[in-house]
This record gives structure tokens, C-alpha cells and sequence, in this order.
């Protein structure tokens, strides 16, 4: 399987007009290209017909984020994931990020198990790391993003703390959410990107979006927390000291 990789020029060619509509997007319609999505043209919804709910602080965890973010620790990196889903084959871009920058801090910089907190704030076609294998299955997530079949990259092969970190079999090369979990890394699910992609489904499914949108919601994996918008949670992470790497 060939690695898939996104980038700003795959994006929607969008008129002056529809500029405006589309950032509301964020990340999201710069990464995803049509050809991606399906052959026909019709798959991909008019920026103009999007309408993104948002949501009012009953709607979403606001105290589990602002714990998230308010923690106290000396060493704190946010990244932002709009971009590649993998870095390699089997690999998720964002995974791997966090665990060399978790074994740095712990080994190469000496600074000790736990000293780095980290946050992946996931905004484009990655949102779609944070769905249970049902929804893989349902929507073909694997064949339309040159993907595995189901979400192979959120489960740890080994969560074993053995301290050295050129373990082959411990936690440090294990390229999982789960693994990364099992440090103390955390994940925010942006809702405007999770709209964005379910509208893209809803259009080949014959569905509504709020239909795909509630369905993708109510199949979120264990440790993701939704947020109303990924360029909110960016910003306020580096207001309270998190240091922002991009992806």
C-alpha cells in the first residue's frame, strides 16, 4: 500500500465568492481533493451548501478541554493535524510525531518518563482517525484515502514500559493512538472538519450530512474529545504554554 499524502495544491479550485464560505472550513478543503473523494464530481458538495453548527457549551465536553489544556507541566506541544494522514505506510503522521517527541524529551533529553505533554488537534481528512471500525467499514474510508480497510492505526501492538527506548516491542515503537494514550497524549476532534468530511459521505451515500454527522459522533473512539473548532483549540493551547508543531 502506497502512502497518501494531501497537500494544499490537491485543494478545490473555489471562486472569490466562494473564499469566504470555504475558510470557514479551515483546514479541511485545502487537503481534500476531488479525485480522493470519487470519480464523479457531484461527491463533492458546494462550499455554499455547507452549514456548520456551532456549538453552544452544553453541546460538547468545555471543562474536559479546558482541563486538557490548563495543565501544568514544563514541556507542552500541540500539533496541528490538517495535512498527510500517514507518514508511512501503516504509519499515522500524527502518532509517530508525538511518540519521537515523547522519546526525546524522556531519553534523548533526559528529562524523564512523562515530561512532555502532548495534544493532537485533529482538523482535516484526519478526523476520521477518531471513528470506530464500523464507520471504516460503512463509508470505505480505506479505498477512498488509499487507506487499511479498518483503523488499524489506533490500536497498540505494545503498551510495555521497558525503558529502553530501541525496544522493538515496547511502548516507544508503537505508532498508535493507543500507545501514545498510554503516555499522557490526548486528542480534540475539531466538529467544523468532522462536518465537512460527513458531508462528503453524506453526498455518496444519498444521506443527509446531519444523518452521517450523528452517526460519525455517536462512533467516536475512546480518548477523543470533540471541540467546536480545531482553530480555536490551536490557539487556545498556545495561550496556556503549549508549544504548536504542524502537520
Amino acid at each position: 500500500m502506497q502512502a497518501r499524502f494531501f497537500s494544499k495544491s490537491d485543494g478545490m479550485k473555489l471562486s472569490r465568492k466562494d473564499f469566504v464560505t470555504a475558510a470557514a472550513i479551515g483546514a479541511s478543503a485545502s487537503v481534500l481533493s476531488p479525485q480522493s473523494i470519487a470519480a464523479a464530481p457531484s461527491a463533492q458538495p458546494s462550499p455554499r451548501a455547507l452549514h456548520f453548527h456551532v456549538l453552544g457549551l452544553h453541546e460538547y465536553d468545555y471543562a474536559g478541554m479546558m482541563r486538557t489544556l490548563a495543565q501544568q507541566r514544563s514541556h507542552k506541544q500541540v500539533f496541528q493535524v490538517s495535512g498527510a494522514i500517514l507518514l508511512a505506510p501503516g504509519v499515522a503522521s500524527a502518532y509517530i510525531h508525538m511518540q519521537n517527541s515523547m522519546n526525546a524529551h524522556e531519553f534523548s533529553l533526559g528529562y524523564g518518563r512523562g515530561s512532555l505533554a502532548t495534544l493532537a488537534v485533529l482538523m482535516g481528512p484526519p478526523v476520521i482517525l477518531s471513528l470506530k471500525d464500523a464507520m471504516w467499514t460503512k463509508y470505505g474510508f480505506g479505498s477512498v484515502f488509499n487507506l487499511e480497510q479498518t483503523n488499524t492505526y489506533y490500536r497498540a501492538s505494545s503498551l510495555r514500559f521497558s525503558g529502553d527506548p530501541d525496544d522493538a516491542n515496547a511502548i516507544y515503537q508503537d505508532w498508535s493512538a493507543q500507545a501514545v494514550m498510554a503516555r499522557g497524549g490526548a486528542f480534540m476532534v475539531c466538529h467544523n472538519a468532522l462536518t465537512y468530511v460527513a458531508s462528503i459521505f453524506a453526498s455518496r451515500s444519498g444521506q443527509s450530512t446531519d444523518a452521517v454527522l450523528a452517526e460519525f459522533t455517536a462512533n467516536m473512539l475512546p480518548g477523543y474529545a470533540m471541540v467546536p473548532a480545531g482553530v480555536a483549540a490551536v490557539q487556545l493551547a498556545q495561550q496556556h504554554g503549549w508549544t504548536l508543531f504542524a502537520l
